[in-house]
C-alpha cells in the first residue's frame, strides 16, 4: 500500500511537471479600469448601498491614505479566488506606491467565494487571522441569508476598523471547520491540485476555437511522464498516445459544452471558465500604485 501511494505521488508529480507551465497563465481575464472604489460587476450591492460605500471609502482614503477596494464578479472563470484577487491587486495597483496600504475585498457570486487581499503596508494592522475573522464572523453569515449588501457593508466597516487598530478577532474565529473531515493534509493537497489543474485546463480549452489543443497538452504531459520515469520506448509511447487521445476528448467535451451555452445565451458552466468579467470606464482617477503582500484570507458561503 505504501509503494502504491508513493507511485501515485510520482505520477502526479510527472503530470504537474509536464503540464503545469501551460495551465497557469491563460484563464484569468483582466478587469477594465476601475471606475471607483466599489466595482459591482455581479450586481450584488444595491445602488443606495453602493453610493454609501463609495463615499465611505473615499473618506477613508482622504483621512488615512489607505485604499480599500470592493469588487464583485459573476465567476472566477475556473481560477482560484486567491489567484484572481492577486491579479486584480497587481493590475489595479491598490494602495499608495511607497506605503502599499491597499486592501481588496473580492467576491465571486456564482462560486460563492470571497477573499480579503492585503497590501504589504497593512499586514500588521490586518493580519491573516483578523481577515479570516471578518470573513467568518461578519460577512459569510449574512451572505448565507442572501443579505449581500449588508454583508459587504459590514465587512468593509470591519476592515476599516482593523486598519485603524480597532478590530479584535473573536476567539471562535480560530475554529476553522474542515468540510473534508477524515482526509489527511496530503490528501487535501493532492485533491486541490487535481481540481485546480482540471479547472485551469477546462477554462483554457473551452475558449479555443479548435479542439486539437487538448491533444497537444496531453502529448506534453505524456512526454513529461515518460521522461520523468524513464519508461521504455514501448511503455512511453503507449502513455504518450493514451494521454494525447484523452486530451483531444477532453478538449472536445469542454469546447462543445461552452459553445452550446454561448449559443443558447446562458451562462457557461464553471468548469468551462464562465464569462469574461467585463467592466466599464469612468472618471475615477485610479489607485496609487501599491502592491499586494500575499496576505489575507479566503472563505465561502
Amino acid at each position: 500500500m505504501k509503494n502504491y501511494y508513493s507511485y501515485s505521488t510520482k505520477i502526479l508529480l510527472g503530470i504537474m511537471l509536464g503540464g503545469f507551465f501551460v495551465t497557469t497563465t491563460f484563464a484569468y481575464t483582466p478587469l477594465s479600469t476601475p471606475t471607483g472604489y466599489v466595482t459591482d460587476l455581479a450586481e450584488m450591492i444595491s445602488p443606495d448601498e453602493q453610493q454609501l460605500l463609495e463615499a465611505k471609502l473615499v473618506e477613508v482614503e482622504k483621512t488615512t491614505s489607505n485604499e480599500i477596494a470592493v469588487v464583485t464578479i459573476p465567476s472566477l472563470q475556473g481560477d482560484t479566488i486567491e489567484y484572481v484577487a492577486q491579479k486584480i491587486f497587481e493590475d489595479w495597483k491598490i494602495g499608495k506606491a511607497k506605503q502599499d496600504n491597499g486592501v481588496l475585498l473580492l467576491i465571486a457570486r456564482d462560486d460563492k467565494k470571497l477573499r480579503i487581499e492585503v497590501g504589504y503596508g497593512l499586514e500588521g494592522a490586518l493580519p491573516d487571522a483578523t481577515a479570516h475573522a471578518i470573513i467568518q464572523n461578519d460577512i459569510t453569515p449574512l451572505f448565507k441569508q442572501g443579505r449581500y449588501s449588508e454583508g459587504i457593508s459590514i465587512g468593509v466597516s470591519k476592515i476599516i476598523e482593523a486598519t485603524k487598530g480597532e478590530y479584535v478577532a473573536s476567539p471562535e474565529s480560530n475554529n476553522i471547520s474542515n468540510p473534508l473531515t477524515g482526509i489527511t493534509g496530503n490528501g487535501l493537497i493532492i485533491i486541490f491540485v487535481i481540481v485546480s489543474i482540471f479547472q485551469w485546463l477546462a477554462a483554457i480549452l473551452a475558449r479555443s476555437k479548435e479542439w486539437w489543443l487538448g491533444g497537444i497538452l496531453g502529448a506534453i504531459v505524456g512526454i513529461g511522464i515518460w521522461k520523468y520515469f524513464l519508461f521504455t520506448l514501448f511503455s512511453g509511447s503507449l502513455i504518450f498516445l493514451i494521454l494525447t487521445l484523452i486530451g483531444l476528448t477532453f478538449d472536445y467535451i469542454v469546447s462543445a459544452g461552452y459553445e452550446r451555452s454561448a449559443a443558447s445565451g446562458g451562462n457557461p458552466p464553471w468548469w468551462t471558465g464562465g464569462n469574461s468579467f467585463g467592466g466599464g470606464s469612468g472618471g475615477f482617477g485610479g489607485f496609487g500604485g501599491g502592491s499586494s503582500g500575499g496576505g489575507g484570507s479566503s472563505g465561502s458561503w
